[in-house]
C-alpha cells in the first residue's frame, strides 16, 4: 500500500512539472508576440520587467513546491 502512495505522488509531481513546462512555453510565446508589438524604446524596460516578474514567479513556485520535492529527490 505504501508503494502505491509513493507512485501516486511521483506521477503527480511528474505531471505537475510537465504541466509547468507547457505553461511556461505558452507564456514565452505570448511574451514574444507582445514584445514584437511594442516599440523598441519601450522594449528594453518592458523586457526587464517581464523577466523580473517571471523570475519572481518561478522562485515563488519553486519555494512552494521545494519542501515536498526535496523529499522525492532524496528517495
Amino acid at each position: 500500500k505504501k508503494a502505491k502512495v509513493k507512485d501516486y505522488e511521483y506521477y503527480k509531481t511528474k505531471m505537475l512539472l510537465a504541466k509547468k513546462d507547457k505553461v511556461e512555453q505558452v507564456l514565452l510565446a505570448e511574451d514574444q508576440a507582445w514584445m514584437e508589438s511594442i516599440s523598441d524604446s519601450d522594449q528594453e524596460i518592458n523586457v526587464n520587467m517581464v523577466f523580473m516578474a517571471q523570475i519572481e514567479k518561478v522562485l515563488s513556485d519553486y519555494e512552494a513546491s521545494s519542501s515536498s520535492a526535496d523529499e522525492k529527490i532524496s528517495e
